[in-house]
């Protein structure tokens, strides 16, 4: 495989080595989880298919600015991702506004407490495009395959390399003993 090739090869496994350390190691390890952001409410500050890494925190701790992601309806899959505007108690109960940054206006209804998926930590732009391409019931088993086999992948090429200069250094050898040879014959 020519150098070009090699580097080539190279930078795209460690890209896409990059974006699952970013999409579902850290998350696991920070407490959080992964969404893919669909449309263009929060641009510039997040573009549409971004992967947002939302941490779980205790609702008491979401505050006024706060990026969190909430459940359209409490226990239902469907998310967004939207800015807290304002915290209300409502007879007791607190309430947060939530707002789009692109958008003119707060959204209709306020967000629960139990509704608050997480506080978002950071986003990867532009990923959630690819994570689109795979169901989402095999996008974790897709990774982790991803990982297994970038991991082998490394493996094999190191190996090889490994061999190809065993080889050239033996090859050599030979040619320093066939020098040497020929120089004492003389």
């Amino acid at each position: 495989m020519s150098i070009g090739l090699q580097t080539t090869a190279w930078i795209i496994a460690g890209i896409f080595a990059l974006i699952i350390v970013l999409t579902v190691l850290v998350p696991r390890i920070i407490g959080a989880e992964p969404f893919t952001v669909v449309s263009g409410s929060m641009e510039p500050t997040i573009p549409t298919g971004s992967v947002v890494v939302s941490k779980h925190v205790n609702p008491d701790t979401v505050a006024f600015r706060d990026v969190v992601t909430y459940q359209l309806n409490s226990g239902e899959p469907l998310t967004v991702t939207h800015r807290v505007v304002g915290v209300d108690n409502i007879d007791g109960q607190t309430r947060f506004k939530t707002q789009g940054d692109a958008n003119t206006s707060p959204d209709p209804e306020s967000v629960r407490p139990e509704q608050i998926r997480g506080v978002v930590s950071y986003h990867v732009p532009f990923v959630g495009y690819l994570g689109q391409l795979v169901p989402m019931g095999a996008r974790e088993s897709l990774a982790t395959g991803l990982g297994i086999a970038l991991i082998a992948y490394a493996v094999i090429v190191r190996f090889r390399s490994f061999l190809e200069r065993k080889t050239h250094s033996a090859d050599t050898g030979r040619s320093d003993e066939k020098s040497q040879s020929k120089r004492g014959r003389h």
